[in-house]
């Protein structure tokens, strides 16, 4: 209940950008077991003309990941640049592999003008093999 009096407290812009945050997420979750990595990467990085703030939409995706289980970071990764590029918003997204324990883990992160948006956590361990730009 408190989640939703805190949804119902935000401006109508922040509820209609987190709407869409938690919609783009889950359509990507489903779009990444259905369509081409090429297809993705197409679409999440389609360039228009908006006038919302970066900092807003950085903070939708984050708070739509942290809320849907099950999220990874390739989905919150295609979800940003997807919606920042949508807002005119140039972003590269990052795919990199580390070697672990374990064997090969792999991460996602989004930049914009040198900055981590999204996937800072231990970024700097993972070698990039590809970089996708939107802008």
């Amino acid at each position: 209940m408190k989640r939703l009096a805190t949804f119902f407290a935000l401006p109508g812009r922040d509820r209609a950008l987190l709407i869409e945050a938690f919609a783009t997420l889950v359509f990507v979750r489903g779009a990444m077991r259905l369509l081409t990595i090429d297809h993705l990467r197409a679409w999440s990085g389609r360039l228009a003309h908006g006038d919302m703030p970066l900092d807003r939409i950085v903070w939708a995706v984050r708070t739509a990941s942290r809320h849907l289980p099950g999220t990874t970071c390739l989905g919150s990764a295609l979800t940003l640049q997807r919606l920042l590029s949508s807002q005119g918003h140039a972003t590269e997204l990052h795919i990199g592999v580390a070697r672990d324990p374990k064997g090969l883990t792999a991460h996602a992160w989004v930049l914009h003008e040198g900055r981590v948006l999204i996937g800072e956590h231990e970024q700097d361990r993972y070698t990039t093999l590809t970089t996708w730009t939107a802008g």
